[in-house]
C-alpha cells in the first residue's frame, strides 16, 4: 500500500468529548476520526469526500494539563441574578439604547495536552500534495492549537506476519481480541453544513504502555499482550522506518470516515 506520511507537531492540543457542555471540559487522549477528516480539509481548503480516504496513526503526547478559560454565554435576556446597582444601571442604560442581547462570563476548567505528535498515515498518497502547502492554518484540535507540519512524504506500506500496535485506534471489532486498551465512542464524521449532522463509532484506544503484539512477534502464545488470532492467516500494513520490537515492526490499522 502507497500513503501519505505526515508528521505534525504541537504545543498544546484538545479534543473536548462532545457531550460535556458544563462543569470541567475533558479532552480524549486521541484525537477522534471526525477531527482528522476537519484536519484533512483545513489542508485541501475544501470538504474532500469522505468516503475516498482511509487514515491510520500514532499519536502521543507528553503529560496532561488543565487550563481555566472563560466561556462567553450569550442570550436574548440579561442575566437573573443582578445587583441593586447593576439593575439600577440596566435600567438607565435601557432607558437610552434597546437591548437586543445579553451574556454572561462562565470561567470553566479545560484539560488539555502536552506537547503533542501526531504521525498521520493517509490513502490515497496524492494527499501528502495538500500538506506541503496547506491552505488554512495548520492546527491540532481546536484554532488556538497551532500546530507545525515537520514532514510530508509518500512511503510504501508493506504487508507483514506481525506486528506491534500502540497509541493509536483500534476498530471495536477488535475489542474481543484483547483485554488492553480503553473502549471510547468518538464522533467518527461530521456531515456538511447546514445540518452538520455527526455520527459517531466506538474504538479501542491504546495509549503508551498498552502496546499489543501479533502474528509472528517474539511474544509468548499465553502472553496477554498478544491479540487474539483469528482462524484464517493474517497480514497487517507495517511501517517500515518505526522501531522493531520484539522481531516486528509498528502496525497501522486504516479506518474509514463513513463506510466499514
Amino acid at each position: 500500500m502507497r500513503a501519505a506520511r505526515i508528521k505534525i507537531v504541537a504545543p498544546t492540543a484538545s479534543f473536548r468529548y462532545p457531550h460535556f457542555l458544563v462543569g470541567k471540559q475533558l479532552t480524549y487522549s486521541m484525537p477522534p476520526p471526525s477531527t482528522i477528516y476537519g484536519h484533512i480539509a483545513s489542508a485541501v481548503g475544501e470538504l474532500p469526500a469522505p468516503e475516498a480516504i482511509r487514515f491510520a496513526y500514532h499519536f502521543v503526547f507528553s503529560a496532561k494539563g488543565v487550563d481555566l478559560e472563560h466561556q462567553h454565554i450569550i442570550s436574548t435576556s440579561p442575566p437573573d441574578k443582578l445587583s441593586k446597582e447593576q439593575s439600577a444601571n440596566l435600567k438607565r442604560w435601557r432607558a437610552e439604547h434597546r437591548l437586543s442581547l445579553g451574556g454572561t462570563v462562565q470561567p470553566v476548567f479545560r484539560e488539555f495536552l502536552f506537547q503533542a505528535e501526531l504521525t498521520l498515515y493517509l490513502t490515497p498518497s496524492s494527499l501528502a500534495e495538500a500538506f506541503c502547502a496547506p491552505v488554512f492554518p495548520v492546527v491540532l484540535g481546536r484554532s488556538q492549537d497551532v500546530a507545525c507540519v515537520v514532514s510530508v512524504e509518500e512511503v510504501e506500506l508493506p504487508l507483514a506476519e506481525g506486528a506491534y500496535f500502540e497509541n493509536t485506534l483500534l476498530p471495536f471489532a477488535w475489542r474481543a481480541r484483547t483485554g488492553r486498551g480503553i473502549t471510547v465512542l468518538m464522533p467518527r464524521y461530521v456531515a456538511p453544513p447546514p445540518e452538520r449532522e455527526p455520527s459517531f463509532a466506538r474504538y479501542v484506544v491504546l495509549r503508551t504502555g498498552d502496546r499489543v503484539y501479533s502474528g509472528n512477534a517474539a511474544v509468548p502464545a499465553d502472553d496477554r499482550r498478544r491479540i487474539v488470532r483469528k482462524a484464517e492467516p493474517e497480514r497487517w500494513s507495517i511501517d517500515p522506518d518505526a522501531p522493531l520490537d520484539k522481531g516486528v515492526a509498528r502496525g497501522l490499522v486504516f479506518h474509514s470516515f463513513v463506510d466499514d
